[in-house]
């Protein structure tokens, strides 16, 4: 219950902020500018709604001189292809899964969060909003032709599978489709991680390709069927919570007028809160119905087992510190981060 009241305080701070903030956007009659916005879910889920959200409030926002077309996983472009289709500027704008990016930014993977990390929506948007980290973050994305416009902010991930984890030697070998950081810390424990887009997880898992999924959180799970096909879900999250970006093509967003610059990164203020709030009750419902349909927890880990699994995500950390000067400032900043606030 506090943190509910904490992320309903949040949100009412911040859309009194926007009140305050925003600027009157009134040029009748002149032609609107329109982009693209590319998306990693298909249509009609949860988390595609809430993108379509951010649309219509850059439209509202600025009076129908921006207009954001918000485009669908597999209609057009596919998840992995977010990133360099805003670099390109094949489109405008995007929410691209840093997971699935590894090679064209390190530090992205670094920002969505590692295993061991600060989880509490509090924490995290003190991280991004009162240290160098968002500042590091837009110079890293700079150097892939993009602006950071902003953060959201969803919940945690687990891992299902086939069939149980009695013990940490039960993942070995297993193929589990778990991008970025979380297949990292998976291959320590004797996992064989798989990068796959989400769209295609539960027809390789029904088929035999894979053996399990993470890098999903609940919500995702529950609207990708995942338990149907994984009906064991281990009791231990890979991260606590995923910190995603919302991403604007460098020249596109310099060439808007600096009231339609505000706008958009007021909307990506008001997307946090939509992102946050619905993944608070989405995640409950999800995981409510799914047990009702059959889901089940893997047996309980013992005190050995859990240290293995701490053990294994930070040592993830040392591994992405040595990517690139972006990832090794953005580890040392939360490392300073998480001492200061008592983890």
């Amino acid at each position: 219950m506090r943190k509910c009241l904490q992320v309903i305080l949040i949100q009412f701070l911040i859309l009194g902020l926007i009140v305050t903030m925003l600027p009157a956007s009134s040029l009748a009659g002149a032609k609107p500018i329109e982009w693209k916005f590319g998306t990693v879910y298909p249509r009609g889920v949860s988390w595609g709604n809430v993108y379509h959200s951010f649309c219509e409030n850059v439209k509202r926002m600025s009076g129908g001189r921006l207009i954001i077309n918000d485009i669908y996983e597999g209609e057009g472009i596919t998840a992995t292809e977010i990133l360099d289709s805003i670099r390109s500027g094949l489109i405008e704008m995007g929410a691209p899964y840093q997971a699935l990016h590894v090679g064209e930014l390190p530090a992205g993977i670094i920002e969505l969060g590692l295993p061991g990390g600060p989880t509490k929506i509090v924490e995290l948007m003190t991280l991004f909003q009162r240290t160098a980290w968002k500042e590091t973050l837009r110079n890293a994305y700079a150097t892939n032709n993009t602006y950071w416009l902003g953060i959201y902010f969803q919940p945690g991930t687990y891992v299902l599978t086939k069939k149980p984890i009695n013990s940490l030697d039960d993942f070995k070998k297993l193929k589990i489709r778990c991008p970025g950081a979380y297949g990292k810390m998976l291959r320590y424990l004797g996992a064989s991680p798989v990068v796959m887009a989400i769209a295609e997880v539960y027809t390789s898992i029904a088929t035999g390709a894979l053996d399990g999924v993470d890098g999903c959180n609940l919500v995702d799970h529950f609207d990708g069927k995942h338990h149907e096909v994984a009906p064991y879900m281990y009791p231990l999250p890979i991260t606590g919570a995923q910190c995603c970006p919302v991403v604007v093509n460098m020249q596109a967003f310099k060439k808007l007028p600096d009231d339609l610059q505000t706008i958009l990164e007021q909307a990506a203020i008001v997307h946090a809160v939509d992102q946050t709030t619905w993944g608070f009750i989405w995640e409950r419902e999800a995981l409510q119905t799914m047990i009702k349909e059959g889901l089940k927890m893997s047996p309980k880990p013992s005190e050995e087992d859990k240290a293995r699994w701490a053990k294994a995500g930070r040592k993830v950390w040392g591994d992405y510190e040595k990517k690139d000067k972006f990832s090794k400032e953005l580890i040392k900043i939360q490392s300073d981060f998480l001492k200061k606030i008592g983890y």
